[in-house]
């Protein structure tokens, strides 16, 4: 098995280990932690909802259907404390039937009777509601029942209360009710809603298998009324699973909620009888209209009839109130009716989905292993990508599949686990070669250089265009006579460790030591463009000039008389990089034509004086931060095409007066007008008596002049100088 088989085997061992320990915890019961996993999704659940929302993304909510709110409004309206006598709602339903609505459904339980009877008592049982006769409570609860008979499209509330853990009793309307619906239980349903762990409510039961002896309350509210105003009959299979005309629903399913509270159209009660009485009955024609209490708190019932608030915490509860139970039943009921509900993924299809990106993520890790940082960004964009395409499948396909579980349980882990084993185990004799060989090249060149396969780090190279950069110490030689051996090695021991700083500082990577000289180059093996190649160069250049000065002063203080002062060469050109010696021994270098010219043109800047002297290749590769001076137009050694070559000076100390004279004598000199040539550096000298460079073409030009004078200049002459030494 080789390296890069071994790495995959441990990486799928490490992700099979996740993915088991997850798939155990989040479908298993394990104690605490499945619990905290579901409560987790669950709220992330819920931003799927507000990021929807905030999108704008969220469903048109149903025209077909109409909530009618018993609010505080209408019973500060009708003057009359919570419960109101059954006739107000005989006027409500008397009054919708006129207005030939198409289902009528009562979020009330109405398992007392009226509230005019001396018999009335609060849920305890052991008070008086009101002390008129019993006769005025059984003519009220007639006159209801009268108009539930009349209209033949009222639907109530029932309920089962629990008594035990195993015990329950029926809450059901009075049997005045019942008769008038003929004890058709088709016309019951089960108004309970259904709690998650967090007490919101997110889901919708629709059946109630558990109470298939007792008819009226195996079904609930919404279904009993979908199967009435699709004019479908329901088929419940063996597994409980729903056929509801030709759509397939689930006995529960998570509710697709329209928007925030009162998203779905809500008129208040008194309001409700008021457009009716007025003749404007365009808002309940062929509606659904279903009757609650809407944001009425229990302060405002006197007499305690009210067993819970009808107040229900659901996704949207950070932005809004909650909903009222007849919003819920609202919304559960269109859901229903549009088949527009939420289908939560099989467990199938969640196992399945949570194998995918495992093995994605296991691809990518053991792969990528060597390359921990890119690993992390791309395990995370992978879980960034699950949770997207989770968001689009809840919010345009209907479909719930754990919004994050997936990202934090299988994916990071997976990406954590392999790190600790490629950091304990197999980095751990890497780590230590790699601390050492740090120390001699650049981390961004030995990162480059550790992604190299066996095959790359083999001998051989590659041609590419680099820049090269020469550094020597000016009269090294004569330094070493005046100077014991000990101080020559501190002294060149300290200037190799600054200057090596500097290099790695701006990227560059030194190829090797040549006595007191440095070759560095940038552009291999890490790939550069040729304008930072250059611009590193140059600016490496001046930083090192710089330093130079500072270790100067050092040594200055320390007793040296000497001042050290380095000339440097840099081309840019294309040269062949790789693994240079043999097997044995081999060493990352460049060689070529563009690294002889800039050992070259290190040897140039005694010729002219100068410090840092660029070929022209470097010098149109910078932007205008640096300034150049253009000297002049060389043959170096070992060259045969002339190579215009240009001084770099500092940004913080030039003199720009001396450089337009420089220029203006150079084009004089170029056309054989040596006179102006020798005019314009003179002036270069006047502003600075230390320019070398001016001096030696002031002697060149005389020097041409008097040939041509003596009709000795060669007719063919070009302004080109050939070097003779290095």
């Amino acid at each position: 098995m080789n390296k890069h088989q071994n790495l995959f085997f441990r990486t799928f061992l490490y992700s099979s280990l996740i993915i088991l320990i997850s798939l155990v915890w989040y479908f298993g019961n394990i104690p605490i932690i499945s619990n905290y996993l579901h409560d987790i999704e669950l709220k992330t659940y819920d931003l799927q909802f507000i990021t929807r929302h905030n999108l704008n993304l969220d469903p048109n909510p149903p025209r077909n259907i109409l909530i009618v709110g018993i609010d505080a409004g209408s019973i500060n309206k009708v003057g009359v404390p919570w419960p109101w006598p059954r006739q107000f709602h005989a006027s409500l339903v008397d009054a919708l039937i006129q207005a030939k609505t198409k289902l009528i459904i009562f979020d009330i339980i109405f398992d007392t009777i009226s509230p005019l009877s001396a018999q009335t008592q609060d849920v305890s049982g052991t008070e008086t509601i009101a002390m008129t006769s019993f006769d005025a409570g059984k003519e009220d609860d007639d006159i209801f029942a009268t108009s539930i008979k009349n209209a033949m499209n009222v639907f109530l509330a029932c309920e089962a209360e629990p008594i035990s853990k195993t015990e329950y009793q029926t809450i059901l309307p009075i049997n005045t009710y019942l008769k008038a619906l003929n004890n058709d239980i088709s016309f019951l349903g089960n108004s309970a809603v259904t709690y998650d762990s967090d007490s919101f409510v997110r889901e919708a039961k629709i059946i109630y298998p558990e109470f298939y002896k007792d008819p009226a309350i195996a079904g609930s509210t919404a279904f009993r009324a979908a199967q009435r105003y699709l004019n479908v009959r329901a088929t419940i299979s063996s597994n409980n699973s729903i056929k509801l005309g030709k759509n397939k629903v689930p006995k529960e399913f998570l509710i697709n909620f329209y928007g925030p509270s009162e998203t779905i159209k809500t008129i208040s009660y008194w309001k409700a009888l008021e457009l009716i009485s007025s003749g404007k009955t365009s808002d309940f024609k062929n509606k659904i209209i279903l009757i609650g209490r809407a944001k009425l708190k229990a302060s405002i019932d006197p007499f305690k009839s009210v067993r819970s608030p009808d107040s229900f915490p659901t996704p949207y509860s950070a932005l809004t109130p909650n909903f009222s139970g007849v919003e819920l039943q609202a919304t559960i009921l269109s859901n229903l009716i549009e088949n527009s509900f939420i289908a939560k993924a099989s467990n199938f299809l969640t196992i399945l989905i949570f194998l995918v990106f495992a093995l994605i993520s296991c691809l990518i890790i053991s792969n990528l292993r060597q390359r921990l940082v890119l690993c992390f960004y791309l395990c995370s964009f992978l879980s960034i990508i699950y949770i997207v395409i989770a968001f689009l499948l809840f919010a345009f396909l209907r479909v719930s599949i754990p919004p994050t579980f997936t990202a934090y349980g299988v994916i990071l882990p997976i990406y954590f686990i392999n790190l600790l084993d490629q950091y304990f185990i197999v980095d751990k004799a890497r780590r230590r070669q790699a601390k050492i060989f740090r120390q001699l090249v650049p981390s961004q060149v030995a990162d480059e250089i550790e992604r190299m396969d066996q095959e790359e780090l083999a001998l051989g190279g590659s041609k590419r265009v680099i820049t090269v950069l020469f550094t020597d110490i000016k009269n090294f030689t004569g330094l070493c006579e005046r100077n014991s051996p000990e101080t020559i090695v501190n002294i060149l021991n300290q200037f190799f460790t600054e200057m090596v700083k500097i290099i790695h500082k701006h990227n560059g990577l030194v190829d090797k030591f040549i006595g007191d000289a440095i070759m560095a180059i940038w552009g291999s093996p890490k790939i550069l463009e040729k304008e930072s190649q250059a611009m590193l160069a140059t600016t490496c250049a001046l930083a090192m000039n710089r330093e130079l000065a500072s270790l100067n002063s050092l040594w200055e203080r320390m007793g040296m008389a000497e001042t050290l002062n380095i000339r440097v060469g840099i081309n840019t050109d294309y040269a062949v990089t790789g693994n240079i010696g043999s097997i044995q021994r081999m060493q990352f270098s460049a060689v070529g034509d563009g690294v002889n010219v800039a050992s070259r043109l290190e040897a140039v800047n005694k010729v002219y004086g100068t410090n840092i002297l660029l070929s022209s290749n470097t010098a149109k590769l910078l932007d205008k931060s640096q300034v150049l001076r253009e000297i002049d137009t060389v043959i170096v050694p070992g060259k045969d095409i002339p190579l215009d070559i240009y001084e770099l000076l500092d940004p913080k100390d030039y003199n720009q007066d001396l450089l337009s004279k420089y220029s203006t004598a150079l084009n004089h000199y170029r056309n054989k007008n040596f006179d102006g040539a020798i005019k314009y550096w003179e002036e270069c000298i006047r502003l600075d008596k230390k320019d070398k460079a001016s001096k030696i073409m002031i002697e060149r030009s005389i020097k041409f002049k008097q040939l041509e004078l003596n009709s000795k200049l060669p007719e063919d002459w070009k302004p080109i100088w050939i070097v003779e030494n290095k």
